[in-house]
């Protein structure tokens, strides 16, 4: 705790206070009984056995299915036990999510599932709904009251997240948004209907709900580590490609991460860092169909064995298009070698003309191969890379994506390529 950011100190602790005055508030005004205990402690246990089940988002933060569990609290029981339900979720993490779940994170989930809760559960009751009915009075204030507590979960997580990464708050909002609006919508029919299982059926109703949930969760981890290992996948051949020529490992990857530094600056779609991704990772792909001998030759090169330099990213292209999943970014790995000028190939075309995620791709690229030893040079320091960007902005590169690549990667970012040239925070 003492070595994070002092901004997200702050945070953590405004929540924190916050959130146990709400909950102190709530459980010392709740009438109690052997029933509502025991209520407390089933649906205590249902919380942490969800909550101990995470699906990471891929920027940071993780779904659930304590979701529909927790909404269901806010129709059947007094806020003291919902309250109390979820923040016993947020403590107490078993199995292998403890691990990544150190303390102060537990204590700022259970303290944003609390705030989240209470103004849902005062959205839920401003108008004074009759109690639990299946009627579209009731229904309409639930969906409010869900609606309100999914928003409030992802700001929190996403203001702390930019305080502790000194990352775009927004950005990371939109981003874990479009991530966990889908799940969260599928789970709040869930909560309602755990809701009604429950006051008709007692504990009974809530075993028919386990194999639901957790086939809900199963299905969002499965989509999610498709995606990453179709990302694994494409880097590993990759890497295939580059083992031939000892200077260029690891390039593709670190080109990928580059790029993706710079759209995040920029606030680009989840999406379309994640079609970026997998452009920048191949965009040397179509080297595949030109001689080692040329890629290698450490003399002046010959005009033929120039054009057959220049035609990788057309087969790069043709090769891409070929896999279905990939069938967008052709384009985007076809034009990595133009010019901002319109002096570059294979097409010529210049400034906006050229695809952004080109253009980037152009940027990281050229860093890179800079900073990078080759068989008949050194690699250039940080600080000279950046100078000759600078120099070739507005001719060769983008000058307004140059200056935001200069700005975001710092003298750490470059001893950290230096030092071990695949790990880029």
């Amino acid at each position: 705790m003492e070595s994070l950011p002092k901004k997200f100190k702050q945070i953590f602790t405004l929540i924190t206070i916050f959130a146990t005055i709400v909950l102190g508030w709530n459980i010392l005004y709740t009438h109690w009984n052997i029933t509502l205990l025991i209520y407390l402690l089933i649906f205590g246990i249902l919380g942490i056995a969800s909550e101990s089940l995470p699906v990471a988002l891929p920027k940071g933060g993780f779904v659930t299915v304590s979701y529909p569990i927790f909404l269901s609290g806010l129709i059947l029981f007094p806020l003291g036990v919902t309250l109390t339900v979820s923040a016993m979720a947020g403590l107490i993490i078993l199995g292998d999510a403890s691990v990544a779940q150190p303390l102060y994170k537990r204590v700022f989930n259970a303290s944003q599932f609390v705030l989240s809760l209470a103004a849902a559960h005062g959205v839920m009751n401003l108008l004074k709904p009759p109690a639990f009915l299946i009627n579209a009075k009731f229904l309409i204030l639930y969906v409010i009251a869900a609606a309100v507590y999914m928003v409030l979960n992802i700001t929190f997580v996403s203001i702390a997240l930019g305080a502790m990464l000194n990352k775009s708050t927004r950005s990371i909002w939109v981003n874990n948004f479009r991530w966990s609006v889908p799940n969260s919508l599928a789970f709040v029919p869930l909560g309602y209907l755990l809701a009604l299982l429950f006051k008709n059926w007692g504990v009974l109703g809530l075993f028919l709900l386990i194999i639901p949930l957790l086939a809900s969760r199963h299905a969002f981890q499965l989509y999610v580590d498709m995606r990453e290992n179709y990302l694994n996948t494409v880097e590993a051949l990759v890497q295939a490609l580059e083992a031939k020529d000892t200077y260029t490992s690891g390039h593709s990857e670190r080109v990928g991460k580059l790029a993706v530094i710079i759209a995040e600056e920029i606030e680009m779609s989840e999406d379309k860092i994640q079609s970026l991704k997998y452009a920048a990772v191949l965009h040397d792909v179509g080297k595949i169909g030109v001689s080692e001998i040329i890629l290698n030759k450490e003399g002046k090169l010959l005009d033929s064995e120039w054009e057959a330099i220049r035609s990788h990213p057309v087969i790069g292209q043709t090769i891409i298009k070929g896999i279905k999943f990939l069938y967008d970014i052709g384009h985007v790995v076809r034009h990595h070698h133009e010019r901002y000028d319109g002096n570059g190939y294979p097409d010529g075309i210049k400034g906006s003309e050229i695809p952004l995620e080109s253009r980037i791709i152009a940027v990281a690229d050229t860093y890179d191969a800079i900073t990078s030893d080759r068989s008949y040079r050194k690699g250039s320091t940080h600080d000279g890379a950046l100078a000759e960007l600078k120099r070739v902005a507005g001719s060769q590169l983008d000058p307004e994506i140059v200056e935001i690549f200069c700005k975001v990667v710092t003298n750490e970012l470059s001893q950290t390529i230096s030092a071990d040239r695949v790990k880029i925070p």
